[in-house]
């Protein structure tokens, strides 16, 4: 799966070349960490609030800031569906999206009329849009917050069997008073197999709530072209 992370890594999540938001004042998780403290009531206490939030999500619709490798940085709407269908849709002129129907993820390139597809459970999201998560050998509970950041837990996932695939890291923040039964999605990052970084944070989120089954198609480019080949 070397051609996940050559394409997936670079392309969808770091495959602006321009700015979308220029000059501008951008939310994203710093890595201001502490280790877990050792004693395993705690360790096995956050495992389970984690595992009871992401298996309690159903589905959920936010805003989202990307700030890829070189320092893009775009904006757009991303939206998930349990189990596995997820959609990233980019603001201004750009012309990718990304689309998950529930078993293949699809980036589609309409300037070039290129659709590329992966298995989602291929992915590192498999861990966000996996219906029954369940910590354990890949899914590792490693540190939680510092500083101004508190009120954040931080869950590092990866598959020691596909080094390939990189890491993971999402980011969960509590209220303002530490409430963990008010846990929320604030940010992910993913490291690749080169060590690049790139980071996603949320905002105006939206929890368990119904949407349009459309969210998952996408008009395939590649069907225009065949059209206009056709006519020729």
């Amino acid at each position: 799966m070397s051609i996940f992370i050559t394409i997936f890594v670079s392309a969808f999540l770091g495959f602006l070349n321009q700015p979308l938001v220029a000059q501008e004042e951008v939310p994203l998780v710093e890595l201001k960490t502490i280790e877990v403290p050792k004693q395993k009531s705690f360790i096995d206490k956050r495992e389970m609030l984690i595992e009871n939030y992401l298996n309690g999500l159903n589905s959920l619709k936010a805003k989202f800031v990307q700030r890829g490798p070189n320092g893009d940085i775009s904006k757009g709407v991303f939206s998930l569906e349990k189990p596995g269908k997820a959609r990233f849709e980019y603001d201004g002129d750009q012309s990718f999206l990304i689309v998950s129907d529930g078993e293949t993820l699809n980036l589609i390139d309409y300037e070039v009329g290129q659709v590329t597809k992966w298995p989602v459970n291929d992915t590192p999201l498999a861990l966000l849009l996996g219906e029954n998560i369940i910590f354990g050998q890949n899914f590792v509970l490693q540190s939680v917050g510092a500083g101004n950041l508190a009120n954040i837990i931080e869950v590092r996932a990866h598959d020691p069997k596909k080094p390939e695939q990189g890491t993971l890291t999402l980011y969960f923040s509590l209220d303002d008073n530490g409430d963990e039964a008010n846990l929320t999605l604030l940010a992910w990052q993913i490291i690749d197999a080169k060590g690049e970084l790139t980071s996603v944070t949320l905002t105006q989120v939206q929890e368990n709530l119904s949407l349009a089954a459309g969210l998952w198609e996408f008009k395939d480019p590649r069907a225009d072209k065949l059209k206009r080949r056709s006519r020729r």
